[in-house]
């Protein structure tokens, strides 16, 4: 037997997906030890996200100088960033807990192109960090940014909201799918920055609006990634139209445009 959870024991997320060692049981955990989704170590634990301590370690925040309103790379003063200079006013700041590197970017790719639900609380956990360590004001709702139907479809979740409810349990947060977005369209990933923008305009739909004898909320929109902040920028604009007071902006990554997979 051991000869065989020897030969057997190559990172999981590129020999057995989530939904199949679902289907397997108990005899998956025997078999199939948990390789760590960062760096394809054995031995993560039954039971615990799949996730090694060491790739925990390597989720580093972000380093300044940056933008103080989009956390972008910039001067000392934030004033040579260009990033945020189109974004809607109602999208006051913008944060990430990590870059788009490394273990990152493989838990990204487990979450939401293999089936890693279980991967979840390993984002959520530096995403709050981040957040605290931030001196980000207080919102009212945790809004995810929504995927596509087919999408949907495909995966059996969509990724921003399993980082949303994650977020909303540590926080204490409601989170409200105050967006929608029916019509399907081209992956952001791999887009150059000048067609990220056109290929989100009005994608959004509003799904809940603030009635006029509430205080209009302070939001917080959550996602995986933030490559140009494009798609944020739109949804943000959808929520201003739906009355809310402010949108701040938080991510698990951070890439660069024209990073693979960003």
């Amino acid at each position: 037997m051991r000869a065989v959870r020897e030969r057997l024991a190559v990172p999981e997320r590129l020999a057995v997906p989530e939904r199949l060692r679902r289907r397997i049981g108990s005899w998956g955990e025997l078999l199939l030890p948990t390789s760590c989704l960062g760096c394809g170590g054995v031995g993560v634990g039954r039971g615990h996200a799949p996730v090694c301590p060491r790739c925990r370690t390597r989720l580093a925040p972000l380093a300044g100088p940056f933008c103080p309103r989009c956390q972008s790379p910039s001067g000392p003063d934030g004033a040579s960033c260009r990033l945020c200079a189109d974004w809607p006013d109602v999208l006051v700041w913008c944060r990430s807990a990590t870059r788009f590197d490394g273990p990152a970017s493989s838990l990204v790719r487990a979450l939401k192109y293999e089936g890693w639900s279980r991967v979840g609380p390993a984002l959520v956990s530096p995403m709050v960090r981040a957040l605290r360590e931030g001196g980000i004001p207080p919102v009212d709702w945790i809004v995810p940014v929504p995927t596509t139907p087919g999408r949907l479809k495909e995966r059996g979740f969509y990724p921003a909201r399993r980082l949303a409810e994650g977020l909303g349990e540590a926080l204490g947060i409601p989170v409200v799918d105050a967006l929608g977005r029916p019509a399907e369209a081209p992956r952001q990933v791999g887009l150059p920055p000048s067609q990220r923008a056109a290929n989100v305009r009005g994608a959004f739909i509003v799904e809940r609006v603030v009635s006029d004898s509430l205080q209009p909320p302070q939001v917080l929109l959550v996602d995986d990634v933030l490559t140009t902040g494009a798609t944020v920028a739109a949804a943000a604009e959808s929520l201003s139209r739906a009355g809310m007071a402010w949108v701040g902006v938080l991510t698990f990554a951070r890439a660069a445009p024209g990073a693979p997979g960003s």
